[in-house]
């Protein structure tokens, strides 16, 4: 069964592109352009793995990282948040994500950071 993964990236070219490479290697992908967006089904429908930007454009990926932590029925599920500018450090200290993924990245480490983090 395919590992369903909800990622919040405004960068359209990026969000493509991780929406292609997840679905080849067998994930199932629901992409959100944006906080409101991605409320717009959460947390009626919840993945098993969250991949979020940390800038986006109506809302911040730190703030939504830790409002999934503070839902009880979403606490549990992994959240990994990625992000270009801002130090991998301040990144943990300040949200309960289980891990980060530096921009520029390598595509085909997604997967194994995502899978990883849903079996810690």
């Amino acid at each position: 069964m395919a590992i369903k993964v909800f990622i919040v990236e405004d960068n359209e070219d990026i969000g493509f592109i991780l929406e292609s490479y997840l679905s080849q290697e067998g994930f199932e992908v629901s992409l959100f352009p944006s906080v409101s967006a991605f409320k717009s089904v959460y947390p009626s429908r919840l993945p098993q793995v969250f991949l979020l930007d940390v800038m986006l454009p109506d809302g911040d990926g730190i703030a939504l990282c830790n409002e999934i932590k503070n839902n009880p029925e979403a606490a549990a599920l992994p959240v990994v948040l990625m992000s270009a500018h801002s130090p991998a450090e301040q990144i943990v200290t300040e949200s309960k994500a289980d891990n980060f993924i530096k921009k520029p990245f390598d595509l085909e480490l997604i997967p194994k950071t995502l899978i990883d983090a849903i079996h810690r």
